[in-house]
């Protein structure tokens, strides 16, 4: 008994010499298995094992082992180690804790999770991770893989960085985005940029995306996530069952990842075809083209400004082949719910011709 009232009192000696020379640190010890304590010259070693739970500050660190070094203000932690600061929990095989200048080094099956009030916000998986407490910065890479719960969406990419405080995330080595459900919408680029406080995804080089019905690409997208509308600019293209289109600019509206209406601005340039799936033979050159859809089915087309058209009609049992070709200010198109060509109509200052079959 005596034997072991002398191991106490001499632990708690120890142990309270080394809360004092950490006590601008506010380093708590909340609970260890085993606790050994040695000094070596200027250095004060302080070694947890077994169930290791402590506080830095407001910092809360769990782990199997740790070596906290007070001279060079270096905690090395490893075996199922988090990390709880403020809403963000990082997880992690390893870690090393730089408290000059307030830097974490995490590897190995690494998880950082956000947390609002309202449960799970977003999180983060990657195989290295370092995270910048001083400046709430944290950047992950190899094989980043990410989900935000608000926006409903899944992230992976070969680098990522996150500016909590800018509400600002940086992502490259192939990015790729998909919204919603799957098979629903899809983005990839060389570069990703995304802005919290505005909900605003921009994507720079290579970018292309994807839906069921419907793929576009371009040098540049900006993304607004609350209006569910999309402006590509440097060459867009667009690509789908009934049409291949081309213009300086694209605006595609949707709602709840389907696609309600496209805008193309000026040096409009479509290829169609009469109904889905079939050559697209026709073609449309406009200042200003509007398309509209419902359920994703084309219904309506208008195309505005210097309008030229091209368009071949082909012999069925019910038709007649017919080539007919005109300019005008406005041409309007009709379409059933399969995007099945109904009716043509052409307005003002109209010239064209018909060619039929002899």
């Amino acid at each position: 008994m005596k034997r072991i009232l002398s191991c106490l009192i001499l632990f708690l000696m120890l142990f309270s010499l080394y809360a004092k020379g950490q006590a601008d640190e506010k380093f708590r010890l909340i609970h260890s298995d085993k606790l050994f304590m040695t000094k070596a010259g200027e250095e004060q070693a302080l070694e947890l094992n077994g169930n290791v739970h402590f506080f830095y500050g407001n910092t809360e660190f769990l782990c199997r082992n740790a070596l906290i070094l007070d001279t060079q203000k270096i905690a090395r932690l490893s075996g199922n180690v988090i990390v709880k600061n403020d809403s963000l929990t990082l997880e992690a095989d390893t870690l090393a804790y730089y408290r000059i200048p307030d830097l974490m080094n995490l590897g190995g099956r690494i998880t950082a999770t956000e947390k609002t009030k309202t449960g799970i916000y977003r999180w983060i998986k990657s195989n290295f991770a370092s995270y910048d407490k001083a400046n709430d910065i944290l950047t992950t890479w190899n094989r980043v893989n990410s989900f935000d719960y608000q926006e409903n969406a899944h992230i992976q990419c070969g680098y990522a960085q996150w500016d909590r405080k800018k509400g600002y995330a940086i992502l490259l080595e192939e990015p790729f985005i998909t919204s919603g459900t799957k098979d629903t919408l899809s983005v990839a680029a060389e570069k990703m940029e995304y802005f919290d406080q505005e909900h605003k995804l921009i994507a720079t080089f290579n970018v292309k995306v994807e839906r069921n019905e419907f793929h576009a690409t371009s040098d540049f997208l900006i993304y607004f996530l609350n209006e569910e509308k999309a402006i590509f600019t440097g060459e867009p293209k667009f690509f789908s069952n009934f049409a291949d289109a081309k213009a300086m600019e694209f605006h595609l509206f949707l709602k709840d990842r389907s696609l309600m209406r496209a805008e193309l601005i000026d040096s409009c340039h479509i290829d169609f075809a009469e109904e889905q799936f079939m050559e697209k033979k026709n073609k449309v050159d406009a200042d200003l083209v509007t398309m509209d859809f419902l359920d994703d089915q084309l219904r309506i087309f208008v195309a505005e400004g210097k309008v030229d058209y091209y368009f071949q009609q082909d012999q069925t049992e019910k038709k007649d082949f017919m080539i007919n070709s005109a300019t005008g200010a406005y041409l309007q198109a009709n379409f059933d719910d399969n995007s099945k060509l109904q009716s043509l109509q052409m307005k003002t200052d109209i010239k064209g011709k018909y060619v039929f079959q002899q």
